[in-house]
């Protein structure tokens, strides 16, 4: 009688400890965290170039203060950088895949510093795409104070100085957001514009209007275009493996 209790005392707590190989439930096992891609996840491309149609406006010259003035090439005045078009080319036109990315894959920050200089009393490059938490090193060129005075609407802003041409900050967003304005408080003129994406698939066109996405998986996407004066466009590209697609679109005065 006492074997028998001991074996039904051994049985049961061998039961309580889940013995016997079973395996979790479907409820019970963790659920999967997004992928993570800290690469690139494919091998299609999207290329094309952004113009201008129409006559092109006139760029002021930049009224600048003696000391940035110096600084500059007596040949090249700065002009504004609102609306850059050289021949038909739109230059700092942002374009960027807005929809069709897998919604089950998040990216990582790549380790690669963006970087923001100041040169000559203008921020360089005007137009700048950034992944959330990539780092941003924001530079001087130039030896004297620059401050550096970013506006967000969701992001945490900040206003810092860049005292000399060996200063510089390191900053980053956490949070999608278009369009963050970068002034200089020092200097009025200043400005840039940065836009902080969720996913790597972004370009800002040259001086040509030329840009290029690489990285991309098959699919078809939607692609827009931004510019900071002239508004946004959008399209629909199908991307194919190894092959680069092209997207083109044209702005005009007032579109």
């Amino acid at each position: 009688m006492r074997l028998y209790a001991l074996v039904l005392i051994l049985a049961l707590f061998t039961a309580a400890c889940g013995g016997g190989g079973g395996s979790e439930t479907a409820e019970e096992a963790p659920a999967a965290a997004p992928a993570v891609e800290s690469t690139a996840m494919g091998t299609g491309s999207i290329t094309g170039t952004i113009s201008f149609m129409g006559t092109a406006p006139e760029r002021a010259r930049l009224r600048m203060n003696a000391d940035c003035d110096d600084q500059r090439d007596p040949d090249d005045p700065a002009l504004s950088e609102d609306v850059v078009i050289n021949g038909t080319a739109l230059q700092h036109a942002f374009v960027y895949v807005s929809a069709g990315l897998p919604a089950d894959y998040s990216y990582a920050p790549p380790a690669e510093l963006a970087v923001l200089d100041q040169i000559g009393c203008m921020y360089v490059p005007h137009v700048m795409g950034v992944q959330v938490g990539q780092t941003i090193r924001i530079e001087n060129t130039d030896p004297f104070q620059h401050n550096i005075h970013p506006t967000p609407e969701v992001n945490r802003g900040f206003n810092e100085s860049t005292p000399n041409a060996e200063s510089f900050l390191e900053k980053e967003f956490l949070i999608p957001e278009m369009g963050i304005s970068v002034k200089c408080d020092v200097h009025a003129w200043m400005q840039a514009f940065l836009h902080v994406m969720n996913h790597p698939y972004h370009a800002t066109t040259d001086a040509d209007g030329n840009f290029t996405i690489r990285g991309l998986p098959a699919g078809e996407y939607t692609v827009t275009v931004r510019h900071e004066s002239l508004g946004e466009q959008e399209g629909q590209v199908m991307v194919t493996d190894d092959a680069a697609a092209e997207f083109d679109a044209a702005f005009s005065a007032g579109a």
